[in-house]
């Protein structure tokens, strides 16, 4: 028997009895009979991808492959926020390649707690923050929501404040402009909701297309050096002037509030009320298999970041007293690269802001409803709240304190690196 068929008569997840955001894709007399063209997968009458079928061979399957792929891509846009991208110049412009191989090894650390993280939401069928809740004492729950909630807001600052900054390189419009027009990001998440599951993990798969381009777009065009490249990635080295760089890079690569997005995402994958013991060791392998792939992925988009802002940025032996954040970027790009550079830059930040802002937002509402219950009983209402929460700061951000954004995303990465256990 597993743990999951033990609790089978307790409530399973929020994304299954609608008690926080869900991925509703129809109405449920629909449901049952719908299917997505695109990824040739049957739904549920839940919204759910229905994976419950009694094939469980021990060969690999694409098309189960397909079935289970979703959740890993969702989970892997925490690696891709601007407070990555941040962290990623800034690792370029002071070490150069020299840092290649602790941005390979945070990712390696990051896939084994994301499979971790998966692996318990399909094993108990809850996810971390209705476990925490049901385990631990009011006292000791309440602390571990503080923190989470703490890394949440830090996390949505950069992703905020990030987006505003490209509608800015891109538009020209102030940075508390750009902050508001961010804020309606949750209403087109909203939007989306009404096409399903499926529909969602498209549109944010293709913003890691978008990014995936601009980038590697910047890469090829800077001209790196190959061996400088293998050479960062294979030797181990913390320059001295980069231990900032370096405790930054580990903290906003793995992310805290990612343990609680990952373990409820996997739900939204329909295993059967009571599955066997061999459909929960496939789910776990796929979604295993899948977070690999994801986030190799976003290695390959950090790896670009680095590469093209040592190359333009980093000279050996120089001191840097100021170093290059967001907006700078745009004109040292500019400046090296072209003009279109800027623009591709500023492409590829306003898909991973807006992408990690909704996926941000996601996890909050996940935090809340985990640890307080089913407060709020309309879907606006949590998201209303989850975005306030977030909003005001960065507002404050915007106005008071723009001309140190770029020192305050590094503290924050750094702080988050101590909050990587919840």
């Amino acid at each position: 028997m597993t743990l999951r068929d033990h609790e089978s008569g307790s409530s399973r997840s929020p994304l299954h009895n609608q008690s926080t955001v869900s991925y509703q894709a129809c109405d449920n007399d629909q449901a049952a009979t719908q299917k997505d063209d695109e990824w040739n997968v049957q739904m549920d009458g839940k919204g759910q991808v229905d994976t419950s079928g009694d094939d469980t061979s021990q060969s690999f399957s694409w098309k189960k492959l397909i079935q289970y792929t979703g959740p890993g891509w969702l989970m892997s846009i925490a690696y891709l926020d601007p407070g990555n991208l941040e962290s990623d110049l800034q690792s370029g412009a002071v070490a150069g390649y020299k840092l290649l191989w602790l941005l390979l090894c945070a990712h390696a650390a990051g896939l084994a707690i994301q499979i971790l993280s998966a692996r318990l939401g399909v094993v108990t069928g809850k996810h971390l923050a209705q476990l925490v809740r049901g385990n631990y004492s009011r006292p000791v729950g309440l602390a571990i929501w503080i923190f989470t909630q703490l890394a949440i807001i830090g996390s949505d600052i950069q992703e905020i404040i990030g987006t505003a900054i490209a509608i800015k390189i891109l538009f020209g419009l102030p940075l508390w402009i750009g902050v508001l027009i961010t804020a309606t990001d949750t209403f087109l998440f909203m939007w989306l909701q009404q096409y399903g599951v499926r529909k969602i993990e498209v549109f944010f798969m293709t913003l890691i297309g978008v990014m995936v381009a601009c980038f590697w777009v910047e890469m090829v065009l800077s001209r790196p050096s190959l061996g400088l490249i293998l050479e960062g990635i294979i030797v181990p080295e913390i320059p001295k002037e980069a231990t900032v760089q370096a405790v930054g890079m580990v903290g906003a690569v793995i992310m805290p509030h990612n343990m609680f997005l990952h373990s409820a995402l996997v739900m939204t994958r329909n295993l059967g009320e009571k599955p066997s013991k061999s459909k929960i060791r496939e789910a776990n392998f796929y979604f295993a298999v899948e977070s690999a792939l994801a986030l190799f992925t976003s290695y390959l988009i950090n790896l670009a970041i680095v590469v093209v802002f040592a190359q333009v940025f980093y000279r050996p032996g120089q001191i840097i007293t100021e170093l290059p954040g967001l907006y700078d970027a745009s004109r040292v790009l500019s400046n090296t690269l072209g003009e279109y550079a800027r623009y591709l830059w500023a492409a590829g930040l306003l898909a991973a802001g807006q992408s990690s802002t909704m996926t941000g937002t996601l996890a909050g509402q996940y935090v809340v409803e985990g640890f307080f219950g089913a407060i709020f009983k309309k879907q606006w209402h949590r998201v209303a709240l989850t975005r306030a929460i977030a909003l005001v700061p960065s507002m404050m951000v915007a106005v008071l304190a723009v001309e140190r954004f770029d020192t305050m995303g590094e503290i924050l990465n750094v702080l988050q690196s101590h909050h990587t256990d919840p």
